[in-house]
C-alpha cells in the first residue's frame, strides 16, 4: 500500500488525532500555536480533500458545529495561530475586523528593510523558517525568499546560500 492510499485509508478518528498532535496544547486560558503548516500566519490542515484553516478546524471538532458560510472564525485571544477552541468563536466579518482593528491587526503585515533583516538574522541564528512566518504574520514561502535573497535582495543582512549556510 502506498503512503497516498495509506493516507487516503485513515478514517476521520484518526486524522482527527493527527490534527490535535500538531498542537501545542496548554491550559484553556493559554493559546495552544498550531506547529503544522502555516501560511500567511495562519495554520493550515488537509480535510476531506481540500486545505482548511487550522482554527476552524479546531472549534469544528470541538463544537461539533460546521462554521456558516456567512462567518467567520474569530480569536478571541488577536493570535492566528492559535488553535485553542476557548479562545475561538463564530461570529460576522463585520466583528472579527472590529476586533482585529481594535487590537491593531488590521490588514497584513507588511516588511520593511529593517524587519527583513531581523528575520535574516534570527534565521542565522537558528529561527526555523516556519516559527519566522508566524511570527511576522507572512506565507512560509515568502519567508524563504527572503532568507535566500530572492525577495528584498537590497534589505542586508545574513543571506542564506543553496547549502543552508548564511553569508553577508
Amino acid at each position: 500500500m502506498s503512503a497516498l492510499d495509506f493516507d487516503k485509508a485513515r478514517t476521520d478518528e484518526q486524522r482527527v488525532t493527527k490534527f490535535w498532535m500538531t498542537v501545542d496544547r496548554r491550559s484553556p486560558d493559554e493559546c495552544w500555536p498550531w506547529t503544522g503548516y502555516t501560511e500567511d500566519g495562519y495554520g493550515r490542515f488537509f480535510w476531506h480533500g481540500r486545505m482548511r484553516f487550522a482554527h476552524d478546524l479546531a472549534l469544528e471538532f470541538f463544537t461539533g458545529e460546521r462554521r456558516a458560510h456567512t462567518l467567520d472564525t474569530c480569536h478571541g485571544c488577536n493570535n492566528p495561530i492559535c488553535v485553542n477552541p476557548h479562545h475561538l468563536r463564530y461570529d460576522t466579518r463585520k466583528s472579527n475586523v472590529a476586533d482585529m482593528v481594535a487590537a491593531g491587526n488590521a490588514g497584513k503585515r507588511r516588511l520593511n528593510p529593517e524587519l527583513v533583516r531581523e528575520m535574516r538574522e534570527r534565521a542565522a541564528a537558528g529561527a526555523t523558517g516556519r516559527q519566522l512566518a508566524a511570527d511576522y504574520g507572512v506565507s512560509e514561502q515568502l519567508t524563504s525568499f527572503v532568507l535566500n535573497g530572492t525577495r528584498w535582495p537590497q534589505a542586508g543582512g545574513p543571506i542564506r546560500t543553496k547549502r543552508g549556510a548564511f553569508s553577508e
